[in-house]
């Protein structure tokens, strides 16, 4: 993914958002004016993320600096902005996935038990 228009990455970011919303259509009606805010920080950081990604491959996590007689290795700018977006794009993710109802905690299983029980051998 090469650098991307304005126009382009505000479509790739409404595709993920119609993505996420499908994902998270179950959310209770009181919690889904925070998970939509929610929502467009995350498709915006998913975005983001696979630009840095991108730039990451194609240059590497590190590169040569060389200023004058000074020579060093330095850290790829993407490389250190990936590391501090990654975290908190799980974090978000966490919290939209927290906002989802809680599955019942009953033994569902998978029918067996009911299925040997209802023999009548």
């Amino acid at each position: 993914m090469a650098k991307l228009s304005k126009k382009k990455q505000n479509e790739l970011i409404d595709e993920e958002i119609n993505k996420m919303l499908d994902l998270f259509k179950d959310i209770s009606e009181d919690k889904k004016e925070l998970a939509m805010r929610l929502i467009e920080r995350v498709a915006f950081m998913t975005i983001t993320l696979q630009i840095l990604e991108d730039n990451i491959k194609t240059k590497g996590p590190t590169y040569n600096f060389v200023q004058g007689s000074q020579k060093m290795i330095v850290e790829n700018p993407s490389q250190k902005s990936y590391n501090t977006m990654i975290n908190r794009y799980t974090t978000a993710y966490d919290k939209l996935i927290n906002l989802l109802p809680k599955e019942p905690k009953g033994d569902v299983g998978d029918g067996f038990e009911k299925f040997v029980n209802s023999r009548t051998d």
